[in-house]
């Protein structure tokens, strides 16, 4: 009989809040929990990992400064660390970055915010 784990509901409420802020700053991107918040093997002093993914057209460096402004802004006033991972979609499905572990494991796992 295997265990079934559920993400973490309270990286979850925060990573939305998040996400949310990003969807306001870049209308299209694609946001997504991974990492052991989403396996549901969070513990308390982990980190909230989420996966951003810029149109190409948007993914300036000062929107990505932004990102990571609002990364930190978020997990400040929710007493967490939040590691934004940011990639423009070029970088990703027009690379062979597309056939990492990493991209695997965004894939795989990721939970859509």
């Amino acid at each position: 009989m295997s265990i079934v784990k559920e993400a973490n509901s309270v990286a979850v409420k925060i990573a939305k809040k998040f996400a949310d802020a990003v969807h306001d700053l870049v209308p299209g991107a694609v946001v997504k929990l991974f990492g052991s918040a989403a396996r549901g093997e969070m513990e308390e002093l982990s980190d909230i990992d989420i996966y951003v993914e810029l149109p190409d057209a948007a993914a300036t460096d000062a929107v990505r400064e932004k990102i990571n402004d609002l990364a930190w802004e978020v997990g400040f006033a929710h007493d967490r660390v939040i590691q934004a991972v940011v990639y423009q979609k070029s970088e990703i499905w027009e690379s062979p970055l597309r056939s990492s572990p990493f991209i695997k494991a965004v894939t795989h796992e990721g939970i859509p915010l």
